[in-house]
């Protein structure tokens, strides 16, 4: 499978688990010293391999008819920053930013193995811009995900398989601190 066709088929599989929206969410791969990133405005659902853009490391778009993401600049600082990254993923998941502060890795067992470090949170910067690409980048070059306040999730892997992964595990890890909370919160008005 060519990495275009990975990255086609792993947004749809995000925006079916609802980690993206229609419109909003990217993730990229490197493939041949180029980054291969999703299109900006564009439904993630309907994507091709021919609806993405190739981009060199200075993000000009060197194949493809669309515009790369606005996000182009925060994937292409972490590559510069973290040359062990090939995929770069993205998603405007809810709760991890809600709960950013209280998602804790322990609460399941291999969290902690699958996300191979601490979670990292980026205070709120405007998305798009360079300011943020070097905020997520440095946040990046000691942990493998970024909570971004008040914007999203931001993995990185080996591949996407592994990003992705990492997205997934978050949300749940999200899901765990949210019923841990409710749980506490009711036990703790019932007397249980």
């Amino acid at each position: 499978m060519s990495v275009a066709d990975e990255v086609v088929r792993y947004s749809r599989l995000l925006y079916e688990r609802g980690h993206l929206t229609l419109l909003s969410g990217n993730l990229s791969a490197l493939a041949d010293g180029l980054v291969v990133v999703t299109p900006t405005f564009f439904p993630k659902p309907f994507l091709e391999p021919s609806d993405l853009v190739w981009i060199d490391m200075e993000g000009r778009v060197v194949r493809g008819v669309r515009r790369p993401t606005s996000e182009w600049r925060m994937h292409v600082a972490v590559y510069k920053a973290r040359p062990d990254v090939g995929a770069v993923v993205h998603t405007h998941d809810v709760l991890p930013v809600l709960l950013a502060e209280r998602i804790d890795a322990s609460l399941l067992s291999e969290a902690e193995a699958y996300l191979g470090s601490e979670i990292a949170v980026v205070p709120y910067i405007t998305p798009g811009t360079a300011e943020l690409a070097e905020a997520v980048a440095s946040a990046l070059r000691k942990s493998n995900v970024a909570i971004l306040k008040r914007h999203g999730v931001v993995a990185v892997g080996r591949d996407l398989a592994e990003a992705v992964n990492r997205v997934e595990v978050v949300a749940d890890l999200a899901k765990a601190a949210f019923y841990n909370m409710i749980l506490g919160l009711w036990s703790a008005g019932r007397g249980v």
